[in-house]
């Protein structure tokens, strides 16, 4: 039987193994789409690798090494706890919309509109970079920044490569002292198969693009939003398994994969459950297809979100050490939590519903 601190410590390498990895693989793509498109997508779970690290620092040899400076720190926990999207219970719903609203959607039209010197040429201004991949967004600038944790008011002033560098090279030094090694050979990760001919981005008017989609132009940040839900879905379902088998995946990929998904379905539900909100009927419809699948139902049972804590912050409840194998897919995790499944039944449920979720909230997105 493992201890607990052998549990903590396995995950957590796994992951900064991982992450070292895909970001070795990034660097070294010719491509600058893949590495700039792979690393805006990948960033906050390596957010989020780090903060629940840290905050485990006792369970691991390592701890010594994990320092980030408190400008570090804060961009990193802002970036962790933005993957809650509407769960986060600091402030749910009502202040992840207004964040969306006025600290993102707000600042970046005041910043990227009204500057063409002839005013008859303004309706040509974009105020908004859509990327996508197989022709799927995958992440937008408005999705980036909320994802990186980076206040936009800092962001668009100082710009990110200067904001990033010294966040990125101390989060660096974190995950080589949590065990990334860069290049270990096979298996690689995504940024060596994605193809770079699959992506595509269009810089569009943030107003139009919202108000074409989802739930209609009463509500942009509502579908500002939910076109995250999309990108992030959209990640999953096909950029981050680049050259992988979905019914086989390592650690951090089913990890990065399951927790991405509890979190779109988990916000649905919450954002489905507030009639103040304004949805329309196609709209409620919609959210009732996504979450009432078999397989969705599965993956936010109250009774299996210890699995998911369990991925999220590295830490088993000791009830749970008889059960766990660390040479086990998931370190045995899910038969504790899902009887009915072993890891390739299990893999295969939530790749359908990371499919179907997909498909719904594309098919959602378009004109109203």
């Amino acid at each position: 039987m493992p201890t607990k601190a052998e549990v903590v410590e396995a995950g957590v390498t796994l992951d900064a193994t991982y992450m070292g990895r895909v970001y070795s693989e990034l660097n070294d793509l010719p491509d600058p789409g893949i590495m700039n498109i792979g690393s805006l997508c990948v960033a906050p779970f390596m957010s989020l690798v780090i903060y629940e690290a840290m905050r485990k620092s006792s369970f691991l040899s390592s701890s010594m090494e994990i320092i980030l400076s408190d400008d570090a720190n804060d961009v990193c926990g802002r970036a962790r706890h933005s993957l809650k999207l509407f769960t986060d219970t600091n402030g749910g719903i009502d202040r992840q919309l207004t964040h969306f609203e006025q600290d993102i959607m707000r600042e970046h039209s005041k910043y990227f509109l009204g500057n063409t010197w002839l005013p008859l040429a303004r309706f040509l201004e974009t105020d908004l970079g859509v990327f996508t991949y197989e022709g799927q967004i995958v992440t937008t600038t408005h999705s980036a920044t909320f994802h990186l944790g980076i206040p936009s008011r800092r962001l668009l002033r100082e710009g990110i490569a200067p904001v990033m560098q010294s966040i990125l090279h101390q989060m660096g030094r974190c995950l080589v002292a949590l065990g990334a090694v860069g290049h270990t050979g096979e298996p690689r990760t995504f940024a060596s198969y994605a193809s770079g001919s699959s992506l595509r981005n269009r810089d569009v008017r943030a107003a139009k693009h919202y108000g074409r989609s989802f739930n209609g132009p009463e509500t942009p940040y509502i579908n500002g939003t939910l076109t995250d839900f999309q990108a992030i879905t959209n990640f999953i379902a096909s950029l981050l398994i680049a050259g992988a088998d979905p019914l086989s995946l390592e650690y951090s990929v089913f990890k990065i994969r399951y927790i991405a998904l509890f979190h779109v379905l988990a916000s649905l539900r919450v954002l489905q459950g507030r009639s103040d909100m304004g949805l329309s009927r196609r709209s409620s419809e919609a959210i009732v297809r996504i979450l009432e699948t078999s397989e969705a139902r599965v993956v936010t049972h109250p009774s299996t979100r210890g699995f998911r804590n369990t991925l999220m912050h590295y830490g088993p409840t000791n009830s749970m050490l008889g059960d766990l194998d660390l040479s086990a897919p998931l370190f045995g995790l899910v038969p504790v939590f899902f009887p009915e499944h072993d890891f390739r039944s299990l893999s295969a449920l939530v790749d359908r519903c990371i499919r179907d979720t997909a498909r719904e909230l594309n098919a959602w997105a378009k004109t109203t």
